[in-house]
């Protein structure tokens, strides 16, 4: 049976079909003119810099939600009232139809004298993410201009300086690069134990980044060999999470969008959001995921005993034969890798689940 999402994609293709019903050589002509718009598909749960502009857009239609970048229950709801109000199926799901209507209005045209000003807060916020620095303060200055037109051209679209539909479904859905499989590179624990930092707050998050780096073929920042990682992770940590000594301060490795981040500032642009399932089964498809959860759980793996707090670990590589993963938990005493079941792993993720997935 098709899934929701299979349904949509063909209904979409189909909508592309009949607008493609012209001639021939005015077909051609277009192609060569510029490339087609891309499909944009935001999913409720996910958390990413893409919700954060789908949150600007909607309050600039009027459905005022707090750019915060998760697509929690309000935004969920603010998409229905959006969807009701075009025609849609009031589902909650900001996918490719819903996207399409939002991205082709003049109300989501984002310009130099645009009064649009959320709509140029939502691109800018995307351009940020995809390099460009500068201010997301709804203001479509010289600087903004500057960036959508490098952007375009990085593209290969018409370098107009406006943000119209085909650059939004850029902007929101960029091509990826081909590549080979990721994992280049040898599954190495990191532990914290022995590196100097382990008294500090959610190192685990810098030493699971610096494993998966590893596991990429990567050489971390600072890193000489695994028996002083201790600045390597203090390196992930300060320059490349952008953390400080009181995490409390940025709070980012407890937001999987700044591992994000993290891994695009190290020139790594297929990392992306998601939940249990997205880390499971982007590691059975060749990627490694970073996973949050629970560590009195994932203290089991390794025979200690500890009390319940978040954790992030690395989850490395897939064994189709034994049906366990690889991990990396920074916690470990034993400074060694564990297999461990899909169960195991749902068991620590109860508490959290977020991910950030590398394919």
């Amino acid at each position: 049976m098709p899934t929701r999402r299979t349904l949509l994609r063909s209904i979409a293709a189909g909508a592309g079909a009949v607008a493609l019903g012209v001639s021939g050589s005015q077909a051609l002509a277009a192609t060569a003119a510029a490339p087609s718009s891309r499909e944009v598909d935001l999913e409720p749960g996910s958390t990413s810099s893409e919700v954060t502009a789908l949150q600007y857009l909607l309050t600039e239609y009027g459905y005022k939600t707090t750019a915060d970048g998760y697509y929690g229950p309000v935004s969920e709801k603010a998409v229905a009232k959006f969807q009701g109000a075009h025609g849609l199926v009031k589902d909650g799901w900001a996918g490719p139809l819903t996207m399409k209507k939002l991205l082709d209005n003049s109300k989501a045209t984002a310009k130099q004298d645009s009064d649009n000003r959320n709509a140029v807060r939502a691109a800018q916020a995307l351009l940020v993410e995809r390099g460009y620095e500068m201010a997301v303060d709804g203001d479509f200055g010289s600087l903004t201009l500057s960036s959508v037109k490098k952007y375009q051209a990085k593209c290969k679209l018409k370098d107009s300086g406006t943000v119209d539909y085909t650059t939004w479904t850029f902007l929101f859905s960029p091509p990826r690069k081909p590549g080979p499989d990721p994992k280049e590179g040898k599954s190495v624990l990191v532990a914290q134990s022995g590196s100097g930092l382990s008294t500090w707050a959610y190192d685990c998050g810098p030493a699971a980044f610096v494993s998966v780096q590893l596991r990429l073929g990567r050489t971390p920042g600072k890193w000489t060999d695994v028996d002083h990682r201790g600045d390597a992770i203090d390196h992930a940590r300060r320059t490349v999470l952008r953390m400080t000594n009181d995490t409390r301060g940025t709070g980012q490795i407890s937001d999987e969008v700044g591992v994000v981040a993290g891994f695009k500032r190290i020139g790594v642009d297929q990392a992306r959001t998601g939940g249990f399932g997205d880390a499971l089964s982007t590691v059975r498809a060749g990627g490694v995921s970073m996973l949050g959860g629970d560590l009195a759980v994932c203290a089991k793996w390794n025979g200690r005993s500890t009390g319940s707090t978040l954790h992030w670990i690395a989850v490395l590589d897939y064994s189709s034969k034994s049906g366990k993963y690889q991990v990396a938990d920074s916690s470990s005493q034993h400074n060694k890798l564990v297999w461990v079941t899909s169960g195991q792993l749902k068991s620590f993720a109860s508490a959290w689940g977020d991910s950030v997935c590398v394919k």
